[in-house]
């Protein structure tokens, strides 16, 4: 697959500047507007084929994003909500991946364990569209932490399932939950301990500097030298860079000068706003790729797929929640739930984790590429453009 030249990438960057300048008529979430200014450039044939191999999004696009990410995170507010976070995050993810694969190995009549890869495929969320208007409606900050802590560690305890269960198939092993569950903590927990390591280090190397050039530089060594330390020991990467990123979110206080700590939140919150509306643009440019006809072909697959994952989400985000207020003290407001479930968008890691399937030796390629990309497209746009309504009902801003 093609990398992207310099050329796309300035005019991807031109059309991205363009589309947040129309958000000020269309009131409409970034990412949507993003994604259908894509489907409009692909239909219309504007711009030449542009598509993102695997290294290039795994390795360069999305470690800034997940690293800008979780440095921001309020740790006061991951500290007091860990618990359901990490219900969320760790075992909702894997939940997810059988209440969707079960259902749809019957529907799709594949085997089950295509089915859970699909599962782990589709699981993770990115609600970067509703942590924008969220913020813009100034709705709680806890609620905030919640939803973006469970996208960032389910992003990476997604990715790690679907290694997993992708491992199985290209081995030709037996399906053995218990088995792939090992891996798939031991995997997580390496990452983790990369992660932080990676972290710890570069702050030793920054804490005696006082040159924010340098400084910058060194978080840009950490962020894409990070995953490829991990995934040279064989554990997971993006866990590492979400990882490396809390740590030196938590530690930048002692380590950095305030004028360093102001130049790395501006140089990363520009190339998180660069490389989410790249991934934004070419979600709605795969069109051409995929093509109409594939869409038309799997319509009914690609609605079974979408009313899966929207009860899967449902069974997780109120039972999690539930239970947790019941046995525990420091209870989420149940109308947060609502955010939480509908606000659980699907979409950079499903379109990245799909590259990896495109291959002629691949047998669903054709249902697995149409059912995530209609998904990814009902999620994006239908929920995220009546996120904001929701909100607004729940009366859930000050």
């Amino acid at each position: 697959m093609a990398e992207l030249p310099i050329g796309h990438v300035v005019i991807l960057l031109l059309i991205a500047c363009l589309a947040s300048l129309s958000m000020r008529w269309f009131k409409q979430p970034y990412a949507t507007v993003l994604v259908v200014t894509g489907l409009a450039v692909s239909f219309l044939k504007l711009v030449p084929n542009i598509q993102l191999s695997h290294d290039v999004a795994f390795f360069l696009l999305l470690p800034p994003i997940l690293f800008h990410g979780s440095m921001n995170l309020s740790q006061e507010n991951v500290r007091q909500d860990w618990k359901p976070i990490a219900f969320l995050a760790v075992g909702g993810i894997v939940v997810s991946a059988l209440l969707i694969g079960y259902p749809l190995s019957w529907a799709w009549h594949i085997p089950l364990i295509y089915a859970l890869l699909f599962g782990a495929l589709i699981s993770p969320t990115d609600p970067v569209s509703v942590l924008a208007i969220i913020k813009q409606l100034k709705a709680p900050s806890r609620l905030r932490t919640i939803l973006e802590a469970e996208s960032l560690f389910n992003d990476g305890t997604g990715v790690v399932l679907f290694a997993v269960f992708l491992n199985m198939i290209q081995r030709q092993e037996p399906l053995h939950l218990g088995w792939a569950l090992l891996q798939f903590l031991l995997v997580t927990a390496g990452g983790a301990a990369v992660g932080g390591f990676c972290a710890w280090a570069a702050s030793r190397l920054i804490k005696p500097i006082e040159d924010p050039m340098l400084e910058v530089t060194l978080t840009v060594v950490l962020v894409l030298g990070t995953p490829l330390i991990a995934e040279s020991l064989h554990v997971s990467g993006i866990i590492a860079i979400v990882a490396a990123g809390l740590v030196m979110g938590k530690g930048r206080l002692s380590w950095m000068s305030a004028v360093t700590r102001q130049t790395v939140e501006t140089f990363w919150e520009v190339i998180d706003f660069i490389l989410n509306s790249i991934i934004f643009l070419i979600i709605g440019l795969e069109l051409r790729f995929i093509g109409i006809d594939h869409l038309i072909a799997y319509k009914w697959p690609i609605l079974a797929g979408i009313l899966v994952v929207l009860v899967a989400r449902a069974v997780i985000v109120y039972t999690v929640l539930y239970t947790y207020n019941l046995v525990l003290k420091n209870r989420v407001p149940f109308e947060w739930s609502h955010i939480l479930y509908w606000g659980g968008l699907r979409g950079t890691i499903p379109i990245i984790l799909m590259l990896q399937l495109q291959s002629p030796r691949f047998p669903y390629t054709p249902l697995f590429l149409s059912a995530t990309f209609g998904i990814v497209l009902f999620s994006i746009i239908f929920q995220g453009m009546t996120i904001e309504g929701l909100l607004r009902k729940l009366k859930l801003y000050s």
